[in-house]
């Protein structure tokens, strides 16, 4: 009964195509799901019957939360309809939490479930080769290599003039977090440390673990502000489900992942930003269009210093790394496109954070600093928001909608790009899309979400 159920509901998501992108279903096993990070530990848990049970139980947690939000999404008739099919009295989360639990202590018991599971524990990457046949890639990817070229001279020059020397078109405004705490290295290694203890070693905090390492590492967004466009705010969907961003409730939407760091799994702090457009300059731009977005992100050693921070746009573009105090970048090797990375990032004393310098409407990060934790008197404070949410919106009417289609992309933020950079084989390049599916090179293949991205960018010193 339990698989005919978990069949049924996806039977009824994709007659809604309302499938959520942000993790991949596994075929035949409805009560799991999977990503990328937890994908690449495969080859940990084959011969360990306690690391298979907890990668097991990831898998299921997946699946558990992405479905609840799904169904929040599901218009009521179809609720009911699926609900009627519970015991009695049962809610559809306890529904779902039973019957991945039954489903996943027989594949715990089968060791052909298992050998089964493990050769489909794999993701697809974020790249359309079709395209690149069709539009004759290994032509054409010799013009992206000049664009790209272009893009890091002018990217890198920003970072070598000082926050003082920093052109200003319009205002700066700045966004701070209205409550911070500032820990040590080994404050923080305090709480990493005991949070290894599992077969997998990976690190597994509380929420309010976790609120406290976002609370010290949150930075200060300062945005050249020319106009609205240029304002973070909390994203909304109207009556039309057209995401809108009400910039009078500043908010930066955080999650946590993980990485790989030879041998070690290592957490890494997400941080983003959303914005009405990048505004256009005129017909002819092709960049420019509806919606905008940052993200930000901080990856931690077991000893609690940053090895690295990093960021993209919502687009998967203009991917940026810096290197933490005693790292450095490395090419990568992988014949995919050159990395930029402008500056590393020192140690940050106590008392002190991270203040990232946004340039008007393009929104590029032009230059980092570190500057106190009290924020100047005209700083805005933001609200923290779970990026969960953006998965299920609340509405007036009382329905629940995805801000993200069934592909993981925002169609309201296409981009008119995408005519002209299609043949490299990214789903509408420069549009907004959701966690996991950001392909972030246009030459060779690089995924933001890639375990071992670091460990091929970075070495120690």
């Amino acid at each position: 009964m339990c698989l005919r159920w978990l069949e049924h509901i996806d039977a009824k998501l994709a007659e809604n195509n309302l499938e959520d992108a942000g993790t991949v279903r596994i075929a035949g096993l409805p009560h799991l799901r999977i990503n990328r990070f937890l994908a690449s530990l495969s080859d940990r848990v084959e011969m360990n019957q306690n690391a298979f049970a907890q990668w097991l139980e990831n898998l299921r947690q997946l699946d558990e939360t992405a479905r609840q939000l799904e169904f929040a999404n599901l218009p009521a008739g179809q609720k009911s309809t699926l609900m009627a099919e519970l015991p009695p009295g049962e809610s559809f989360e306890q529904g779902v939490q039973r019957c991945g639990k039954r489903l996943a202590k027989l594949d715990l018991s089968d060791p052909k479930h298992q050998r089964i599971l493990l050769q489909q524990a794999k993701i697809p990457d974020a790249y359309q080769t079709w395209k690149r046949v069709v539009g004759a890639y290994p032509l054409t990817q010799y013009a992206a290599v000049v664009g790209i070229e272009r893009l890091h001279r002018e990217l890198n020059e920003s970072f070598q003039r000082p926050l003082a020397q920093q052109s200003v078109q319009g205002r700066l405004m700045q966004y701070a977090p209205s409550q911070t705490e500032s820990l040590t290295a080994a404050d923080i290694a305090a709480i990493l440390r005991p949070a290894y203890d599992n077969p997998l070693a990976i690190p597994s905090l509380t929420p309010e673990q976790l609120r406290r390492l976002f609370e010290s590492f949150a930075p200060i967004w300062e945005i050249d502000t020319h106009n609205d466009n240029d304002k973070i705010g909390m994203v909304m969907l109207d009556a039309r489900d057209q995401p809108r961003i009400n910039t009078t409730k500043p908010a930066v939407y955080t999650q946590h992942g993980f990485t790989r760091w030879h041998g070690k799994v290592l957490l890494q702090l997400i941080y983003q930003i959303w914005l009405p457009a990048r505004e256009k300059t005129g017909l002819f731009d092709l960049y420019g269009g509806p919606l905008d977005s940052v993200i930000w992100r901080v990856t931690l050693s077991p000893e609690g210093a940053p090895i690295a921070f990093d960021s993209i746009h919502a687009c998967g573009c203009y991917y940026l790394l810096f290197p933490g105090q005693g790292y450095h970048a490395v090419a990568p090797k992988d014949n995919a496109e050159p990395v930029l990375s402008p500056m590393s990032i020192p140690k940050i004393p106590a008392g002190k954070r991270l203040l990232l310098r946004l340039a008007t409407r393009t929104h590029y990060l032009r230059q980092i600093a570190v500057v106190p934790n009290a924020p100047g008197n005209t700083a805005r404070f933001y609200a923290w928001q779970e990026s969960e949410w953006l998965r299920s919106i609340p509405m007036q009417d009382g329905t629940r909608h995805n801000l993200f289609g069934a592909d993981g992309i925002i169609n309201a933020s296409q981009r008119n790009e995408r005519f002209l950079l299609w043949p490299f084989g990214i789903a509408s390049p420069g549009a907004m899309r959701q966690w996991g599916t950001h392909a972030i090179a246009f030459t060779g293949r690089r995924h933001f979400d890639d375990p071992f991205l670091l460990e091929k960018l970075l070495v120690r010193e």
